[in-house]
């Protein structure tokens, strides 16, 4: 029975992957990124509302990821196209240009590890691998995940994967208080697009150890980090080749941080978005819109991860338990969110840990019933 109920469940997920990367396969596949496509992409980028303040064109954000990447395999400097994200996330993006002509392909295996990732988790979490793949399949079929793969190239599903496999690095390493995998991962999360959820990481790392009251462990993980750090560094070697400091890189971090920090207006406006799909536009007239991928799961894998939260403050949740780690996880970052206005790319990292904490909690809630 076990058997066939995976079966099915492998099917529901191999079919949504199926019916996203059909009418896209042809031109994720294709070599079509020649010289002139990406004189093409620099013009579009140049007379963008990236270079110019006044008459200036709107283009997307995949259309400036591949500008990026097309210019940084060209020995551009990172600091001086895209440089409000870090840069690794657009360098395998032009490793996929180097030896495929592509720039959207890369979308499709990591679309694939974000499952895998998202799996992992949810076993080492629900200790049952049929039950792990019932948040897969949520994730699978979310229009916000397939999004990711119909419009490409974003970072966030190229960042994603490694957010699921620090906190599976975390949950494997932290019985040994060695944490050498972990700290790759959030350095590679850090490089990818943005330092904000590798910083988040370590908040819930430490603040899971502090409540442990494991400070041996919390010592080595700082010592750990320095991995991390090692990694987020190396992905702007270009930079320091052209002659800037790790002054001036530090100088740069700031700037970085300042931009982001503008994005700090309406506090608390993601739960309207979270579970009434009003969201609160920052341009124009800042009106409440409704997101076109907003689904039911989002306001009911809140309700129950602020549920297990409940559990988790109430101490009816061990915090040896991995599930309890997750719950930071939820906690900590949905606490990030509510600091201003966030789009729902921002939900990626939250809601394959929400999904997995909703099954847990479900789960639990059924078992107390039957008992």
């Amino acid at each position: 029975m076990r058997t066939f109920f995976s079966m099915i469940l492998l099917s529901v997920i191999a079919t949504a992957l199926y019916r996203a990367t059909l009418p896209v396969w042809d031109t994720y596949t294709m070599p079509y990124y020649t010289e002139d496509i990406y004189r093409g992409f620099q013009s579009a980028y140049d007379g963008s509302q990236y270079r110019k303040k006044e008459n200036a064109g709107l283009i997307p954000d995949e259309t400036v990821f591949s500008y990026a990447a097309g210019a940084y395999i060209r020995g551009v400097d990172p600091i001086l196209i895209n440089s409000e994200h870090t840069p690794l996330g657009k360098y395998l993006i032009g490793l996929f240009i180097l030896f495929m002509k592509n720039d959207k392909f890369i979308v499709l295996p990591s679309a694939v590890l974000v499952l895998i990732g998202a799996w992992i988790v949810g076993w080492m979490t629900l200790k049952d691998k049929v039950a792990a793949l019932i948040p897969v399949v949520v994730l699978a079929t979310e229009p916000l995940f397939l999004g990711q793969i119909r419009t490409a190239p974003l970072l966030d599903i190229i960042q994603l994967p490694w957010i699921l496999f620090a906190i599976a690095a975390f949950l494997w390493e932290r019985r040994k208080g060695t944490f050498f995998i972990t700290a790759v991962m959030i350095g590679l999360v850090m490089a990818t697009k943005t330092i904000i959820p590798g910083i988040l990481l370590i908040m819930t790392f430490v603040v899971s150890l502090c409540l442990q009251r494991k400070w041996k462990h919390i010592v080595q993980l700082i010592l750990w980090l320095f991995i991390s750090v090692v990694i987020f560094v190396a992905s702007y070697i270009r930079t320091f080749m052209s002659g800037y400091t790790i002054s001036d890189f530090i100088g740069f971090q700031k700037w970085i941080f300042l931009y982001q920090k503008s994005k700090l207006i309406f506090p608390f406006s993601v739960w309207r978005l979270l579970l009434f799909n009003q969201w609160q536009a920052w341009w124009g007239d800042m009106r409440i819109i409704a997101a076109d991928d907003w689904r039911w799961t989002w306001p009911v894998s809140t309700l129950l991860g602020l549920l297990s939260f409940g559990l988790l403050m109430t101490k009816k949740v061990s915090l040896k338990e991995p599930i309890a780690l997750l719950v930071l996880w939820f906690a900590i970052y949905s606490a990030f969110l509510s600091l201003g206005v966030v789009s729902s790319r921002f939900f990626l990292p939250l809601f394959p840990v929400s999904y997995i904490v909703g099954v847990w909690t479900i789960r639990w809630g059924i078992q107390k019933i039957w008992r």
